[in-house]
């Protein structure tokens, strides 16, 4: 079911990357810990990401998901490269780009335990398959919308809390 040495190493990436992305949701920002956690994190989603593009077993071509891949790689090194320079700003964007990146890897899952759930005959092609998991890619979109805007205060919040007066 998963699929040879490649659709392995995208599911131990995959599951590394959603336990090692709550822990940094959870832990106190700024800190070491966030930092080496969140280290961690961006590997498993760079490895995730660069072996789901190894992966055609569903169309056996380049497909949504596909495109979905390197948006998530776009995402991340949206959201290190301003926490690396540190220039104004770029805790917001650092915040935003690595919410999302997280957002994007639970609606992925989402979307691999819906279309793999034994459905006698539901997904009757591999587009019904790209079509669910699209439409519940844009589920987590609207959500995200909804929920991001409340964690980043509590966020910053932390974040104001650590900083020296």
């Amino acid at each position: 079911m998963i699929g040879g040495g490649m659709g392995a190493m995208h599911f131990a990436s995959a599951i590394a990357a959603l336990v090692l992305g709550a822990m940094v949701l959870g832990a106190s920002k700024g800190t070491v810990f966030h930092r080496t956690i969140g280290a961690g994190f961006v590997a498993a989603m760079v490895i995730l990401n660069v072996s789901s593009l190894a992966i055609y077993r569903l169309t056996g071509h380049f497909e949504p998901f596909h495109g979905l891949a390197l948006l998530s790689l776009a995402t991340l090194a949206r959201g290190i490269v301003p926490a690396l320079r540190r220039r104004p700003g770029w805790l917001m964007a650092h915040y935003w780009n690595m919410a999302w990146s997280y957002v994007a890897l639970l609606a992925a899952a989402s979307s691999e335990i819906v279309v793999r759930l034994p459905r006698a005959g539901t997904f009757t092609s591999p587009w019904h398959v790209v079509g669910v998991g699209m439409a519940i890619a844009v589920l987590f979109v609207g959500l995200g919308v909804v929920v991001l805007p409340r964690l980043r205060r509590t966020a910053m919040a932390r974040v104001a809390e650590q900083s020296p007066a």
